[in-house]
């Protein structure tokens, strides 16, 4: 972890300049990182200030434990009683990783519920946000075979009794419930690709990782899409340390932000 300057984050608090992203998920974020906060830096204005909600086997709804960390809910998380003021840009959204709750038992009315709740919070601060709410990977789990859904299944959710069949109903209802509330909450929908996916049912393939937020981060109208590459010296912090996390029944708290400089402040909560 990196240590924050006072004069840093002094800097970064007083410019009203500095563009809010706001990203919410799980191992796709964790394990994509590097070629995500590629992507920021390549496709929107600096400077940026980064908020995470991410963590393997995050949910929405409720604790998420992996090995020996427990995580909150995204819904429970410090993020909304740290968010900054009202930003001058429109806020920038990712929304992803939202089947990981099919998985820890809840119902597809309830995770379209939490989802918009985050939409809500979100709209509350700050109106004029551009959210992309990604869709599930259906077609990964219709070519998926019985062998490698249970093995998927004890390497990323071990104790989970979902079967194959109830993954691909319980998926189907709940990408028709994103649908709708997409459309009624006005956030785009953003569909992944086949390509981007190998054996592993959920996880891009990391040489389709940069493509993958390449197309999530398009989505963005407000971000000016360059008409030529232009050269950008990319910073290159490390996976951000969440602001609470319980590890063996002790919970360690972490100043935020985590990274910050002249043009980059990352927080994770």
């Amino acid at each position: 972890m990196l240590n924050v300057k006072a004069g840093d984050l002094q800097t970064a608090d007083k410019d009203d300049s500095s563009r809010q992203i706001l990203l919410f998920g799980a191992s796709n974020l964790v394990l994509g990182w590097p070629a995500l906060i590629r992507q920021l830096q390549q496709q929107t204005a600096l400077p940026l200030h980064v908020h995470a909600c991410l963590g393997m086997g995050r949910s929405y709804i409720r604790h998420s434990k992996c090995l020996v960390r427990v995580l909150p809910g995204i819904l429970e998380s410090k993020l909304w009683e740290h968010l900054p003021a009202r930003p001058a840009q429109p806020a920038l959204v990712l929304l992803t990783d939202v089947g990981n709750d099919i998985v820890y038992g809840f119902p597809p009315p309830q995770i379209q519920s939490a989802v918009r709740e985050v939409i809500s919070r979100i709209r509350a601060w700050d109106p004029q946000a551009e959210i992309v709410l990604t869709a599930l990977p259906l077609k990964c789990l219709d070519d998926l075979s019985q062998l490698r859904f249970q093995i998927a299944r004890l390497l990323l959710f071990q104790g989970s009794s979902l079967t194959l069949s109830d993954a691909r109903r319980l998926a189907g209802q709940l990408q028709s419930l994103l649908a709708e509330l997409a459309a009624e909450t006005g956030v785009t929908l953003a569909s992944p690709q086949r390509s981007w996916y190998g054996l592993d049912p959920i996880h891009y393939r990391r040489p389709a990782r940069q493509t993958a937020f390449q197309s999530y981060f398009s989505h963005w109208a407000s971000v000016a899409k360059p008409s030529t590459t232009v050269a950008v010296a990319l910073q290159q912090p490390p996976l951000p340390v969440s602001a609470e996390v319980l590890r063996k029944g002790r919970m360690i708290c972490t100043p935020q932000p985590v990274y910050s400089t002249q043009t980059l402040q990352i927080s994770a909560w």
